[in-house]
């Protein structure tokens, strides 16, 4: 997967991880058939040992373009089961020819079994190493994973002299909007907002989910200007969204946002605080605004 791009719709990892074991299940519900069918060949060849059998092939074709499908593991479990099949079908032809199927044919599909079982197993989990750092509702990178990455992100801005920036961005009226439409409108509204802002900000920022209805946003190489056009750009794109709920009713959504910049002289820890302050100096403000965090004071 990309390295620091944690955008990923958890829920659609979940059920490609579901399909994936179904078809790991196909494979080796034929490898086992496959391998009675040779101990136990007759005169006429058993069924349900060709490929065709294992639906692993039409999973792994389907999921080429998914999200699992970006894993650097996927292509090699792809030619670790081309390799299964083709030595079995060699050691069938062999068989149903009556040519003797020797030790080192039965070690190579043994090694090709394993090489496949290993692989498969690495892949899930480094799936769920990824499910790991991800909010299952939104998506969006959690708070989990996001420390670290904001560490990484100030060392780089020092090492190589450029200006990065943190906005943290509020929800207006979270509670109201539960208590008015309920909790499962209140998840649609996060989820709808988590989109809204993806597609807000620049191909290289990094968003997170900071907690409640709280959203965090790494903006690299943004000086406090150009970190405020892209919170800006934000904070119109979810006063633009239309929004109802099952009755019809409209959900009026605003956010709040706070900038902070990554500098040396301050943690990540106090840069968060910084930009916080920045948000509810926004809230205290009237709300549905970008306020910049400065020494001398805050800003809009």
């Amino acid at each position: 997967m990309t390295e620091g791009v944690p955008h990923l719709q958890a829920e659609h990892i979940f059920s490609g991880l579901s399909d994936y074991q179904h078809a790991l299940s196909s494979h080796m519900d034929w490898l086992r058939h496959w391998y009675s069918a040779v101990l136990n060949w007759g005169e006429e060849p058993p069924r349900g040992v060709d490929r065709t059998a294992c639906t692993f092939d039409a999973w792994f074709g389907g999921a080429t373009g998914s999200l699992l499908g970006g894993y650097a593991g996927f292509a090699k479990l792809g030619e670790l089961h081309d390799e299964v099949h083709d030595t079995a079908e060699r050691i069938t032809g062999r068989v149903s020819t009556g040519q003797t199927v020797t030790t080192s044919d039965y070690e190579a599909m043994m090694a090709l079994v394993l090489a496949f079982s290993t692989a498969a197993q690495t892949l899930e989990r480094e799936v769920w190493r990824t499910l790991a750092t991800v909010d299952p509702l939104t998506g969006l990178g959690n708070r989990q994973t996001m420390m670290s990455q904001l560490v990484s992100e100030r060392d780089r801005a020092i090492r190589l002299a450029q200006p990065c920036c943190v906005g943290l961005g509020d929800i207006d009226h979270f509670k109201k909007i539960n208590d008015t439409f309920g909790h499962a409108a209140g998840d649609r509204v996060l989820r709808a907002v988590s989109d809204c802002l993806r597609g807000a900000v620049r191909p290289y920022d990094i968003l997170y989910r900071y907690g409640g209805e709280e959203f965090l946003v790494c903006l690299p190489a943004a000086t406090l200007e150009a970190g405020a056009l892209v919170l800006e750009r934000m904070r119109a794109a979810v006063q633009q969204m239309n929004m109802k709920d099952d009755a019809g009713r409209k959900i009026v959504v605003t956010a709040t946002f706070g900038l902070a910049e990554l500098t040396a002289d301050q943690s990540v820890e106090e840069t968060l605080e910084r930009a916080d302050n920045a948000l509810y100096d926004g809230k205290r403000a009237g709300r549905n605004r970008v306020v910049l965090y400065s020494d001398d004071g805050r800003e809009k």
